[in-house]
């Protein structure tokens, strides 16, 4: 038996014009068939009614932390942490963007790589949150870490060294690599953000330095993409970016200083951008309910408008934007504004869909394969919106149902609630 589902709209995720009063059939987990309305075989199936609504691909989180403690000094991490505590929040936080239409979330590092455990026991269990695709530990340089407290990464010098840490760390789960291109000079980012308030406008940022080498960083990458698995670098300085675009790796995060060299080699290695605008924007919104310093909130405003600017330069000029919010280190986030931000910055509603589809899909490597876009074979990852998106970006808020793997695993109550089948 299969689920027949009818929708009054379908965006595929590829970017092409929607198609109008569709119907997909679902059999074992995939997408069997996609057809007019009508064409499709009822008899033996579940039929699913959403003629008067938008369906979408399940959305990307192509950034999450999905365990971490929500609080202004979340870098001080102490010596010793409940790790319990992190794992019941990375149920609660995966549910979250479960609930938002985000069935698939990529978490970029985590301390004693409790993610690789918490992906495990939500594949056996597809609704307690989305799927996820875990780097568990970081990998920084020798001194690359902010504190010695710091459990999230793990230091190295030499190609060697960091080929073998990442055939080893790979071998015990990761899908994902993460790994720092620059680091910070001061003990932890407090203080560098308080230096970087009494620079100057327009003062070179000292206060960063390179990570790893063009070398290490590529040893990285030709390990990571042997098996089908990807690469993604922490840089928000020019230099640092060249210097992970120069070694291969398949995503920039951040990318908040990128300049018009960065551009160009975004273009020639075909990585993608992913510039989590939702971390800065939230900050600047709710620095004061979220109990911020003062000064964590005027170095976001600061940078927020020269941020912008660059990454519609960079959408311009033909580079890949994928989506991804850096979601949960601050309290109250929330997915869809990701996607709100890439608009305002230039892209149209159809291309942010895709960023947070088919373009986010194809930076997972082999573990996003037949995720991303509603077509013939891939996985069954489908939501349901109460009103057009493509007529106001907005509507990725009004989420009615989430199909994950073929099986409704939120929907919305007629209280406004959400209940799972």
């Amino acid at each position: 038996m299969g689920i027949l589902i009818r929708a009054g709209q379908l965006i595929d995720g590829t970017g092409k014009p929607p198609l109008l009063d569709v119907e997909v059939l679902i059999e074992n987990e995939k997408i069997k068939e996609i057809g007019p309305k009508g064409s499709l075989p009822t008899e033996g199936n579940e039929i699913k009614d959403y003629s008067n609504y938008s369906i979408i691909p399940g959305m990307i989180d192509l950034h999450t932390h999905v365990c971490y403690l929500t609080e202004g000094k979340f870098q001080k991490s102490p010596t010793k942490v409940n790790r319990v505590d992190m794992i019941l929040r990375g149920f609660k936080n995966s549910r979250k963007w479960l609930e938002q239409g985000v069935t698939t979330s990529r978490v970029l590092g985590t301390p004693f790589d409790l993610d690789i455990g918490l992906k495990e026991i939500i594949e056996e269990e597809p609704y307690l949150g989305s799927r996820l695709i875990s780097a568990g530990r970081m990998v920084t340089m020798t001194g690359g870490k902010r504190t010695p407290y710091d459990n999230m990464k793990d230091e190295l010098t030499g190609e060697n060294n960091v080929r073998r840490w990442t055939r080893l760390h790979m071998k015990e789960g990761a899908e994902v690599i993460k790994l720092y291109a620059t680091t910070l000079q001061e003990d932890n980012v407090d203080d560098y953000i308080k230096r970087e308030l009494r620079q100057p406008s327009g003062a070179k940022d000292t206060g960063r330095w390179g990570s790893f080498t063009v070398e290490e960083i590529n040893a990285a990458v030709t390990e990571a993409h042997k098996v089908g698995r990807t690469v993604a670098a922490h840089a928000a300085p020019a230099f640092g970016i060249k210097l992970a675009l120069k070694g291969g790796v398949d995503t920039v995060e951040h990318g908040s200083d990128l300049d018009d060299e960065c551009i160009q080699l975004f273009l020639e290695t075909g990585a993608t951008l992913v510039p989590t605008l939702t971390v800065g924007y939230h900050q600047i919104e709710n620095g004061d309910k979220l109990g911020l310093p003062s000064h964590f909130t005027e170095f976001a405003q600061k940078r927020w408008e020269k941020n912008q600017e660059k990454i519609k330069q960079a959408h311009a000029a033909g580079v890949k934007i994928g989506t991804g919010t850096d979601g949960f280190i601050l309290e109250d986030m929330n997915f869809a504004s990701e996607l709100e931000l890439l608009v305002e910055v230039g892209l149209t509603p159809l291309e942010a869909i895709k960023s947070s589809t088919k373009v986010a899909a194809n930076c997972l490597g082999l573990p996003g394969e037949g995720l991303g876009s509603i077509e013939k074979g891939n996985f069954a990852d489908l939501v349901v919106l109460e009103e057009d998106p493509l007529k106001d970006i907005a509507s990725i808020r009004k989420v009615v149902a989430v199909f994950k793997n073929g099986e409704l695993v939120s929907q919305k109550s007629t209280n406004g609630g959400v209940f799972n089948e």
